[in-house]
């Protein structure tokens, strides 16, 4: 792609086709970055790293959209300068050629990458592609620019449309920057929590009386989920471990992807009775009312779902009372 986007510049001139074939440069740096980071991300775990290397995909992620956006500055500032070639009309049908074959590889490359990414679950070919996909219609937008400049109108056409490659890559790398920062810090991935709560409601055994404190932390490809599930506090061992290692096997069934798991057992309650559905239970309290379904937010909480409903129904028949 740098070969044909090189020449067309070379052949063709203006500011639409340099800033054209200074991204694909880009690309080039951020290529070999991104192979080098998906080797470290991959390799296994050890006594110094001992939830793997995954996070370096993320890394590798960040700092490729650094360069791409100090690059697009750097661009910017030669295009505003004027130092580039100027338009050259000569050869319009050979220039043209050559940014048509520099598209077809970039949106053969950028299909490939984008489904290789999703099977992966990898940060770094997935910013690879959405890279090549900006830039097909950055391309395309260059060859109309240039035509323009050849039917007659403004030179300042040209000068605007190498600004605003540059503006669309950097924006694009600000884009990805964003989603890599917030995979660094293990922000939340809201999506993905949904996804766990659908699967779990989905498939609720009246033996999984409540979950919470659940937190997922994503690792390259893989996930590290940890969490609180409250079983009969009457179980024995062997029965809570078989339990848990259902819920492990449906968890990465539906989420279709490797998880670690690190589960803390909590016993039920005489408050969890009246949302609990297990049958022939001895011990019952209180009869069954209704089950608390599953969500993100009571996923997310750091306490029984059955403890927080009774507390808020505690404050409410507080609040009702008549004043004396």
């Amino acid at each position: 792609m740098l070969f044909f986007k090189g020449l067309a510049y070379a052949i063709g001139g203006s500011a639409g086709f340099f800033s054209d074939a200074g991204e694909s440069l880009i690309n080039i740096l951020t290529a070999v970055l991104g192979m080098y980071g998906i080797w470290w991300a991959r390799q296994p775990r050890d006594p110094d790293h001992p939830y793997g290397h995954g996070k370096v995909d993320a890394l590798i992620s960040a700092i490729q959209a650094l360069i791409v956006i100090s690059t697009a500055a750097v661009l910017a500032i030669l295009i505003l300068s004027g130092t580039y070639k100027p338009p050259n009309f000569q050869s319009t049908q050979t220039a043209l050629l050559c940014e048509g074959l520099a598209i077809s590889i970039n949106a053969a490359l950028a299909i490939w990458l984008w489904r290789w990414s999703h099977r992966y679950h990898s940060t770094i070919l997935r910013a690879e592609s959405l890279h090549l996909i900006g830039d097909i219609g950055t391309s395309c937008a260059v060859l109309l620019s240039f035509l323009a400049l050849k039917w007659g109108l403004p030179p300042a056409i040209d000068k605007g449309m190498g600004l605003i490659v540059v503006g669309i890559v950097g924006y694009g790398a600000l884009r990805i920057l964003r989603q890599t920062g917030a995979t660094l810090v293990d922000a939340q991935d809201q999506h993905l929590l949904q996804r766990l709560a659908h699967a779990i409601e989905k498939h609720h055994r009246p033996e999984w009386i409540d979950l919470h404190n659940v937190r997922i932390q994503r690792y390259g490809t893989a996930l590290h989920i940890d969490g609180h599930v409250t079983l009969p506090w009457y179980w024995s061992l062997q029965q809570a471990h078989t339990s848990m290692k259902e819920l492990e096997a449906l968890i990465r069934r539906e989420l279709q992807a490797e998880v670690e798991f690190f589960w803390h057992m909590d016993p039920c309650e005489p408050v969890c009775c009246s949302a609990c559905k297990v049958e022939g239970c001895e011990y019952r309290q209180s009869p069954f009312q209704e089950r608390h379904v599953i969500s993100p937010k009571s996923l997310f909480v750091n306490q029984k779902t059955a403890l927080l409903s009774s507390s808020h129904q505690s404050v409410k028949a507080h609040i009702s009372q008549p004043t004396q």
